[in-house]
């Protein structure tokens, strides 16, 4: 192997080999016609293959069918303009098994010259820990331990988000809030146990009446919200009135007693005038008071709200 500040390194298959099986990634070499000239028997392990068949294959061979025509552009950009690409960039790379299993690697290129031919060097890394434990650590950090719902920071991103559906093509969303009627009641009659119980059974069987899209959140002590996309009003007070009634359908048993629960809903949509998400938390902040004070138990929409005290 040779090489100088202004030159790629150059060297030939027989004395590449040696090295880059000793290397700790998988190393997959690519001419520029996007043929895969060398690869390492990491590089056949990760992707499935034996090495023989990976050795004279098209590139596209290990790449994600959504992504080849975008990887191929890359490739052929490199080539005209190579830039050492080092790892750990925080750009998202993916490769294809044999089996058509996708595995998340990151890579770092650069230009050699292979028995003659300028050819791009990829060291290949399979980081599917890393992002397997990077995504439960955002998980963690954006839902509730005991419930399992998102928290009140995932909210407040949601529906802002659902808010710019709102403004630019007119995508209605709902939401709708609610808490248990004398909670501390029920912690102090039957214990903090009694209350987690309450909290933990409704978050499961609220959960199951969620479609995939509905967002659900636990927001405060005994406060939740659901978000929900692409739903008016009528249909949000409708799923409301039947969490309502399952929740004081239920019975609680805790030891050797048994108890119930209630709650009162508050639903609300985004309106023309609102011109921040907090317009319609305040909304539905506000139309579950009203509930409150109507006696709990119940499920009151915004067209409850007759004083502008209450429109958010």
């Amino acid at each position: 192997m040779t090489a100088n500040d202004n030159a790629p390194l150059t060297t030939t298959s027989d004395h590449l080999l040696p090295f880059i099986e000793s290397l700790p990634d998988a190393v997959v070499i690519v001419d520029q016609n996007h043929k895969i000239m060398l690869a390492n028997a990491l590089a056949g392990r990760m992707f499935g293959f034996a090495v023989d068949d990976l050795k004279g294959s098209d590139l596209s061979t290990i790449i994600p069918m959504p992504l080849r025509n975008a990887h191929r552009k890359h490739v052929n950009g490199y080539f005209e303009k190579p830039v050492l690409r080092p790892m750990g960039e925080e750009k998202r790379f993916s490769g294809v098994r044999s089996n058509g299993q996708e595995v998340p690697v990151d890579i770092m290129i650069n230009i050699i010259v292979l028995d003659g031919a300028k050819v791009a060097m990829a060291l290949v890394r399979d980081v599917t820990y890393q992002r397997e434990l990077e995504a439960r650590l955002t998980l963690e950090s954006l839902t509730d331990e005991m419930t399992g719902f998102y928290n009140r920071k995932h909210f407040k991103t949601q529906l802002n988000a659902q808010l710019s559906g709102y403004v630019r093509w007119g995508l209605p969303t709902s939401v709708i809030m609610f808490d248990f009627d004398h909670f501390k009641k029920i912690n102090d009659q039957y214990g903090h146990a009694a209350g987690d119980l309450v909290l933990t059974t409704i978050a499961k069987m609220v959960r199951q009446e969620l479609r995939p899209l509905d967002v659900g959140c636990r927001i405060g002590g005994e406060e939740f919200a659901i978000i929900l996309p692409n739903a008016n009003l009528e249909d949000a007070e409708t799923l409301a009135e039947r969490i309502r009634k399952l929740i004081e359908q239920k019975e609680f048993k805790l030891d050797e007693v048994s108890f119930r629960a209630t709650a009162t809903m508050g639903v609300a949509t985004f309106l023309p005038t609102d011109t921040s998400y907090d317009s319609l938390m305040r909304r539905a902040d506000n139309v579950l008071y009203v509930g409150k004070a109507a006696g709990r138990n119940r499920t009151v929409t915004q067209n409850a709200l007759q004083s502008t005290d209450f429109t958010g």
